[in-house]
């Protein structure tokens, strides 16, 4: 099984990098392999999507602005398809989905709902509910996750695997198509 995170900030690093990754070694620790991606590495999100094909489960993190999530989230989604429109490329769909919001205060956390939103309704992706928010208070001085939130974003990674194995197990849940 491979975990594909989705860095979607504006910048290279960071917080939500870090917290990505952390979600990430909890996905390693029950046997995934798992790949970092970094938007800001990248001049077309369309070089991501042709990466995504490849992944049975993901992790996408976005800084939150005014309780929204950061444009490159937005603009991936803007070009992932989902199998509309001539073609059967949907790399979402019927497929396990943690969320990563991070954030420098608590006003921002009903950005995880938006986020959750356009990939349950739109895409027809399987969240891991209730995603991660994480503030200036779950991270130390030097940008790592404090010992309680890495424990959060482990047992994330974790969540993240077992839910892509039963949806692997299940016809029913393999087969869910996005809202027309």
């Amino acid at each position: 099984m491979k975990v594909m995170a989705v860095s979607c900030s504006p910048s290279v690093g960071g917080r939500t990098a870090a917290a990505l990754r952390a979600v990430l070694d909890g996905a390693a620790s029950v046997g995934a392999g798992t790949e970092l991606v970094q938007l800001a590495e990248h001049k077309d999100p369309a070089e991501v999507v042709a990466r995504m094909a490849d992944a049975d489960a993901f992790v996408f993190g976005a800084p939150m602005y005014r309780a929204s999530y950061a444009s490159p989230f937005k603009a991936l989604l803007d070009v992932t398809p989902r199998g509309e429109y001539g073609t059967e490329e949907a790399p979402l769909t019927a497929r396990a989905v943690a969320i990563v919001a991070t954030a420098g205060s608590d006003h921002h956390f009903l950005g995880l709902q938006a986020m959750r939103g356009v990939l349950v309704d739109f895409f027809a992706a399987h969240v891991v509910s209730p995603g991660l928010y994480l503030n200036a208070d779950s991270y130390t001085p030097d940008q790592t996750l404090t010992a309680d939130t890495a424990g959060s974003a482990r047992t994330q990674g974790i969540a993240l695997v077992e839910l892509a194995r039963a949806i692997a197990s299940s016809e029913g849940l393999r087969n869910v198509t996005p809202n027309a």
